[in-house]
């Protein structure tokens, strides 16, 4: 029997077309290494998607936070590290360090996932999936030293005398092989938004996401900003009410 390893790590290396103005790693492009690196780690733990999908389930990430103590650079080889927490009830709690070749941690990320219906996306309680593994824990480490958290959930009103920022569209390219759009596209949507509206990106090293909603092919999503004590918010709406996603940046400088 294949023992269950401590964690599960993958290498990348930053191409240019995945770079921002900063020369650096895109943070959208990052989450989708995060992504990357939690795909093996469900599959080290039993619960690869090709095993999962037999059973009409998918995996549906929630949220995600990240603290980044720099970005990597341009050409730059970096290795992802995550871990499984387990499962509390429907939840899975995933965590992440990031590493530059010398073994510096440079980043870290905590996210939560579900099992969900392949066809309706609707949550699964995993122990009542037949044939699905016993979730794995594979270390009880914290880099947030909390489960990650929820963002603060927006409604219109909020932002009530606001036009949105920026209007995003569904188009081909912004959608993934579930024909919708990809959730790290909505990240891409954030930092758009905020260079929109002037702020400065370079200063932004902690940032999380809360997805609620999936945008489909065609559909346009208003992008609002709102600041706060701690930085800003930003949130997408669809056909002016039903709402996608919230985001929070931390600014701390």
């Amino acid at each position: 029997m294949t023992k269950t390893p401590e964690y599960s790590e993958l290498d990348f290396t930053v191409k240019g077309t995945e770079c921002s103005t900063l020369s650096t790693l895109s943070p959208a492009v990052l989450l989708g290494d995060l992504q990357e690196t939690a795909d093996k780690g469900a599959g080290d733990c039993g619960f690869d998607r090709s095993v999962i999908n037999k059973l009409n389930a998918c995996w549906i990430i929630l949220r995600m936070k990240v603290h980044l103590e720099r970005y990597p650079d341009w050409r730059e080889t970096f290795t992802i590290r995550t871990w499984s927490r387990g499962c509390d009830k429907l939840f899975f709690d995933r965590e992440y360090e990031i590493y530059d070749k010398e073994r510096n941690r440079i980043g870290y990320a905590s996210s939560v996932w579900i099992l969900a219906d392949i066809e309706s996306h609707r949550p699964l309680i995993p122990k009542r999936v037949e044939g699905l593994s016993e979730p794995i824990i594979q270390q009880d480490k914290l880099v947030f030293g909390e489960v990650c958290p929820k963002c603060k959930q927006m409604k219109p009103e909020d932002f009530e005398g606001s036009d949105p920022v920026i209007i995003k569209y569904a188009d081909y390219s912004e959608l993934d092989h579930n024909n919708h759009v990809n959730n790290t596209r909505y990240m891409a949507w954030v930092f758009d938004a905020m260079h929109k509206n002037r702020i400065d990106i370079s200063v932004i090293r902690d940032f999380s996401i809360h997805y609620i909603c999936e945008v489909k092919c065609g559909e346009k999503v208003g992008i609002y900003i709102k600041q706060t004590d701690f930085g800003y918010i930003v949130s997408g709406f669809k056909d002016g009410n039903i709402h996608v996603f919230d985001s929070e940046i931390y600014i701390f400088i």
